[in-house]
């Protein structure tokens, strides 16, 4: 393991943003010298007091698109997308891809939390349609303040401009040198990985930065925590961590045969969960850098909700079960979907107060408090087969 420099091009601005973001920093030029930004301020956009969060729901068969207020409970159209077969977000824009024709349609919630490490600011704004990229899919997005990975099935990312994103338009950015083909910002850079397996840095103006020891090969997956980056690789999970001004970078081998091609969790939690490609539900607790087995055979769908919280599982029955992180065995269960298909599994959707688990056969979308022996706490009933769905404004 080798520790790499951070010297990306475009950091210091970076940091120069955020750092005005919560300094109070004064308004436009002109603007009295007595008047100042409030603290978090979003160009139009309204800051509220509580968590916005709201459920994108697709239909598969025929394309409806729904957006679900989980505050109002108001359900809104948001069009078609023929052919959608999956859905990914990043905590404020949904990507509904349709691999028949390698398209990915971007829709802006209007919703989202930004994290200050000790506290947070929770926003509103318009809805709508933001633009579509052409052969692209995007099962995975990663993203910061400037940047947005929309990486592919395949391993091979596209990065667009967050800032354009915000504004309204998809703009690609051509910043990545041969032979990279996955990059995922993190630390006011780049992470990359090319079609060798070879794990580096790209600086922000694309030129290319140190190599790490590391190597991942096959890349798939991948989440930024508080406690640093995942991406699941054919060795196991690449964990690369920022300490002074550095990277590490330390491979944690998977604890059974199969490898993760996903992670699930609460947003900036340090506890994934993720399904192996053999069938087996893993756990992996990043302040011990260790992977847990969990005690449940037939899961199809997992989450984690935290250090310290319950990890979420759905078998093939339809059964919800709550296990302990740490030992990896089941405190309660409860059945909840009567219908599912296996190959295309319920989603489980995770926020700091409540489960999501959308039911397509029956048009239902469960709303479950994990705290409470897993109750159902409210049922929204929808005018679509809610066969994909995504949590935005966490």
């Amino acid at each position: 393991m080798r520790t790499v420099p951070i010297t990306m091009a475009g950091a210091a601005g970076l940091c120069a943003l955020l750092l005005a973001g919560c300094s109070g920093a004064p308004t436009t030029e002109g603007a009295p010298e007595t008047e100042e930004t409030p603290h978090g301020y979003v160009e139009g956009a309204e800051e509220t007091a509580e968590p916005q969060s709201r459920l994108v729901l697709a239909d598969t068969t025929g394309g409806e698109v729904r957006l679900l207020d989980l505050i109002t409970e108001e359900v809104t159209e948001l069009g078609d997308v023929p052919g959608v077969d999956g859905i990914a977000g990043d905590g404020r824009f949904a990507y509904l891809h349709s691999s028949g024709d390698g398209t990915t349609d971007v829709i802006d919630t209007g919703v989202w939390t930004v994290d200050h490490g000790d506290h947070y600011h929770y926003y509103r704004t318009d809805t709508g349609h933001v633009g579509a990229l052409d052969g692209s899919t995007a099962p995975g997005v990663v993203t910061d303040t400037a940047l947005t990975s929309v990486t592919g099935a395949e391993g091979s990312s596209l990065l667009l401009d967050r800032a354009g994103l915000e504004d309204g338009s998809v703009s690609s950015l051509d910043l990545l040198p041969e032979p990279t083909t996955t990059a995922l910002p993190f630390a006011g850079g780049l992470v990359s990985v090319d079609a060798d397996g070879t794990v580096g840095v790209v600086e922000r103006d694309g030129e290319p930065g140190p190599t790490m020891e590391e190597r991942c090969e096959d890349p798939r997956g991948a989440a930024v925590t508080r406690r640093g980056l995942v991406v699941g690789c054919a060795e196991g999970a690449l964990h690369v961590t920022e300490v002074d001004d550095a990277l590490d970078a330390e491979t944690l081998p998977y604890p059974g045969s199969g490898r993760v091609e996903s992670f699930q969790h609460r947003p900036g939690s340090a506890v994934l969960a993720a399904l192996s490609t053999d069938g087996d539900a893993w756990v992996l607790d990043l302040a011990e850098t260790a992977w847990r087995t969990l005690d449940l055979d037939d899961a199809v769908a997992v989450t984690a909700v935290g250090e310290g919280a319950p990890v979420l599982a759905l078998d093939g029955e339809g059964t919800l079960h709550s296990l302990d992180p740490d030992s990896g065995e089941q405190t309660t269960q409860a059945p909840l979907v009567e219908s599912l298909d296996p190959q295309a599994p319920p989603a489980l959707q995770v926020d700091t107060a409540r489960a999501y688990v959308n039911d397509a056969e029956a048009g239902l979308v469960h709303e479950i408090d994990y705290n409470d022996d897993l109750r159902v706490a409210r049922v929204f009933e929808l005018d679509i087969a809610p066969h994909l769905m995504i949590e935005t404004g966490r």
